[in-house]
């Protein structure tokens, strides 16, 4: 097993710190057990460690605590199918442990999943000793004979006779190959004995390196191609690698000893070595932080264009990170210093302390600029976890943010704070709604809209009571929307809450009523779509008006609409996917499979985004499957090339291809909105069969609160009531 936390004699580092006396008397007594850290006390909990950088017995129960939570919610991230996700949130765990911090009770059974995921995605980028580390840790949690542990075992014994096998070639390359691996393992192993053994290998790398380069300049011996460039890397980047290894673990001083002595010395610039001698004499929140943008700014390309020997960007990674927190411990309520680090810290998969840091930053009475970037931060934070549906780690940084949120409120009447206090409770209501949580996001929209009224929450919160049956509070809140002053500004919008009173009238079988909201949103989209619009409000206005006009029944119509939000669409490729699906789904329910045909045709032609095309592909298969249309080929096109990729769209790909029945589609939905788009493709296709029951699980869908979902909204309208109006006289239609 890896010597995590080893204390192991090393040789080339010398003494790595000196312990005070009550410390060293401590680390005589046995250690505490890991405390019990849960989601309500996680992100404090992690604030706490981040403050403080002790060593009392204290401090480590507490570490060992946070990092087997912190494990446990990387293996959640990994049965959610987020790989790239999961692999930063298991580096966010074991970054939090320092040189000679590592406890094995730091791992339980509960990281496992993490520890496979992890090992696969890094096995897959050829990162040999992240991935040995993982399986290492994986062997000794899993239970000892156990066909899991037997399988980790060979896995294991398996990578370590590749890297062996796999060490040939020039003397300087086998070396790199080798220092590549003992870096990976460091970076993730913080025992003594694994950064040792980085640390002789990247000074046995840059040591060839200077002999070819001396040979070259004493004797003109030039070295082989492929060794002068890696030897050019040595000697350009062996100071700042040899440097990163001991900033990861925020140890200045012993990384000014090894970069002041051969070979170090010799490949270090002047202005890394001034900053790491600044930091190791200094010790100030500048100095770290100098150091952090010195890893930070390190060129990709010359001027010259062409590619330059570089840093390994997760060893640069693992500086910053290192720096960074050193800079945070010496002056936590500098803003700039916690804004630094909060950035980091969503980086690494630990985005639930961002706002108290953030917070320890802005302290009482912030200036509204500082205020605004820390709410920026936890809005993107949001935004992150929203797109991922990882609805728990979203809560747990709103609950964290609620400092933040009693500094916006009490910044509101002086205005001008963007974003707001309103809108973060806004997008914290989004992420309820997509795990389906309706009792969550409803409380947080009436607080929102009660400090900012605006069109689209009320036409939010109004959608949201429709699909939970509450019709007349829906209406109502439609109604509120469409009376707002900035509805006369906000014309699309405005719109969009006039098609919903529609909606709701035509449904509730209000005739008169909903003739009169139809003319009204197509009054403002014809309005609308005359002005000089920016390309994505163009489509939007097309859209909506192709939206009014089926009201109408005006199919030709509304046709030409999609028409031309596609033709705009296809020269802009941030709204081809959202437009090509838009015209798919309209297709499947008025039944056009050559207008379904296009629309996929165009968003392959345009390189739409692969889950856009594999979602419109699903459509099509349906409505095909319904007309009894022989396919295209364009289904099988798309899906049979997603159908090898990761994730969800991945398995809908193999679903469609048959090769997937629905039980496994079933099973491998894990979150809320994977679940019900699941319920959908299975309706959809027995209904495509002629099975009338699947009408049901339909009606179901279409009753359900994700409001935002391309699947419930066609499900809404396949069952939406038909209402026979006519254009007023007084629109001209396009």
């Amino acid at each position: 097993m890896v010597a995590l936390g080893a204390t192991a004699a090393v040789g080339s580092l010398g003494c790595v710190g000196t312990p005070h006396a009550k410390d060293a008397a401590e680390a005589k007594l046995p250690p505490l057990p890991p405390v019990a850290v849960d989601d309500a006390v996680f992100a404090r909990s992690l604030h706490q460690l981040l403050r403080d950088g002790g060593t009392s017995r204290e401090r480590s129960a507490l570490l060992a605590g946070v990092v087997r939570r912190q494990l446990g919610h990387a293996s959640e991230l990994a049965l959610h199918g987020q790989a790239e996700r999961t692999v930063a949130a298991v580096i966010g765990a074991l970054y939090l442990v320092r040189l000679g911090d590592w406890r094995p009770d730091m791992v339980d059974a509960s990281a496992v999943a993490a520890l496979e995921s992890a090992t696969r995605s890094w096995s897959a980028r050829g990162d040999e000793g992240r991935a040995l580390a993982m399986l290492r840790l994986a062997a000794a949690v899993l239970p000892a004979g156990s066909p899991e542990s037997a399988e980790v075992k060979e896995h294991t014994a398996a990578l370590e006779r590749w890297m062996q096998e796999t060490r040939t070639g020039a003397p300087l390359q086998r070396l790199a190959t080798e220092m590549r691996a003992a870096i990976d393992l460091a970076l993730v192993d913080s025992s003594p004995a694994a950064l040792d053994a980085a640390v002789k290998a990247v000074e046995a790398w840059v040591e060839r390196a200077l002999a070819y380069n001396e040979a070259y300049h004493t004797a003109g011996v030039v070295p082989p191609r492929d060794e002068a460039v890696e030897a050019f890397r040595a000697l350009r980047t062996g100071g700042m690698t040899l440097a990163a290894l001991f900033l990861r673990h925020g140890l200045a001083t012993e990384a000014l000893d090894v970069l002041e002595r051969r070979p170090g010395n010799a490949v270090t610039e002047t202005s890394l070595l001034a900053g790491v001698r600044r930091a190791a004499n200094d010790d100030s929140a500048r100095a770290w932080s100098a150091l952090v943008e010195h890893y930070s700014l390190q060129p990709l390309t010359n001027d010259a264009g062409e590619s330059e020997p570089t840093l390994d960007g997760s060893l640069a990674d693992a500086a910053i990170w290192g720096a960074a927190l050193e800079a945070y411990r010496r002056e936590p309520t500098s803003f700039k210093v916690a804004h630094l680090f909060a950035n980091e810290l969503v980086g690494l998969g630990l985005p639930e302390a961002a706002p108290l840091v953030l917070a320890d930053g802005l302290g009482k009475a912030p200036p509204l600029v500082h205020l605004g970037g820390a709410m920026a931060l936890v809005m993107d934070a949001l935004n992150d976890e929203l797109e991922g549906e990882a609805p728990e780690r979203a809560r747990r940084i709103y609950a964290a943010a609620e400092p933040l949120l009693t500094l916006a409120d009490a910044a509101t009447s002086r205005g001008g704070l963007k974003p707001s206090g309103a809108q973060l409770r806004q997008l914290m209501a989004g992420v309820e709604i997509r795990a389906g949580a309706v009792d969550a996001a409803r409380p947080l929209l009436l607080r929102a809209l009660a400090d900012e009224p605006s069109v689209w929450g009320y036409t939010m919160l109004a959608m949201l009571e429709r699909q939970t049956g509450e019709l007349d509070a829906a209406l109502a809140h439609a109604e509120r929307a469409g009376e707002l002053p900035d509805a006369k500004t906000l014309e699309l919008d405005a719109a969009d809450a006039k098609l919903l009173t529609f909606e709701l009238l035509r449904d509730a079988g209000r005739t008169e009523g909903a003739e009169a909201a139809l003319a009204h949103a197509l009054e403002i989209a014809l309005a609308t779509r005359d002005k000089r619009l920016a390309a994505p409000a163009k489509v939007r206005a097309e859209r909506l008006l192709a939206r009014v006009l089926d009201g109408y029944g005006e199919r030709v119509s509304a046709g030409r609409a999609i028409e031309r939000a596609l033709e705009i669409a296809g020269r802009h490729a941030a709204v081809l996917g959202r437009t090509m699906l838009d015209a798919i789904a309209r297709a499947l329910v008025y039944r056009d499979v050559a207008a379904a045909r296009a629309a996929l045709a165009r968003g392959l032609d345009g390189q739409a985004e692969p889950a856009d095309l594999v979602y419109g592909a699903l459509w099509l298969m349906l409505l095909e499957r319904e007309l009894g249309a022989a396919p295209d080929g364009q289904v099988e096109r798309v899906l049979g090339e997603s159908g090898g990729a990761e994730g969800w769209t991945g398995q809908l790909a193999r679903w469609g291809r048959d090769k997937l029945g629905d039980d496994g589609l079933r099973a491998a939905a894990t979150s809320y909105v994977q679940k019900t788009e699941a319920e959908f493709y299975i309706a959809m296709r027995a209904r495509a069969a002629g099975n009338r029951a699947a009408d049901a699980p339909l009606r179901a869908v279409a009753q359900n609160p994700l409001i935002d979902l391309a699947e419930v909204q066609i499900a809404r309208d396949l069952f939406a009531p038909r209402m026979q109006a006519k254009i007023p006289e007084r629109f001209r239609v396009p």
